[in-house]
């Protein structure tokens, strides 16, 4: 068996998510204080900024998704599958995820900024790409 790669250091739990929803605040949509499968379809959103975890609960990635043109909503389900789909690893690896559902007219400044902070408050690296693809 080959070693984890989307293995976390730091749990995502409830207190962390609602921190994390202070900071959306003005263009949080809806507060989700609880994850949801991996395979779950968050259905309403259309803007947003997701954290991933592993089984054991730890925040292994962290994305966003800000369509250019309009789409249908549920737009981080959507791209979550298109992650697991692309790479072995993360179909493994990646259990459930929150979601910090934001309003459709967010600035894409403000959703880049809130990846970011969540980003380094999870000890998450900004690019992926030093994984391997597996």
């Amino acid at each position: 068996m080959t070693k984890p790669v989307w293995s976390g250091v730091v749990t995502m739990a409830p207190d962390r998510y609602t921190a994390f929803a202070r900071l959306a605040s003005p263009w949080l949509e809806e507060f989700r204080c609880c994850p949801l499968d991996i395979r779950e379809d968050s259905g309403r959103e259309e803007r947003a900024v997701y954290i991933v975890v592993n089984s054991e609960g730890l925040a292994c990635y962290c994305g966003q998704t800000r369509p250019a043109r309009p789409q249908c909503r549920g737009v981080a389900a959507a791209r979550l599958h298109d992650h697991r789909t692309t790479s072995r690893s993360k179909h493994d690896e990646w259990a459930r995820y929150w979601i910090l559902p934001l309003l459709p007219d967010t600035p894409d400044e403000f959703v880049d900024r809130l990846e970011r902070t969540v980003q380094a408050r999870l000890g998450l690296p900004r690019r992926n790409r030093r994984w391997r693809k597996v």
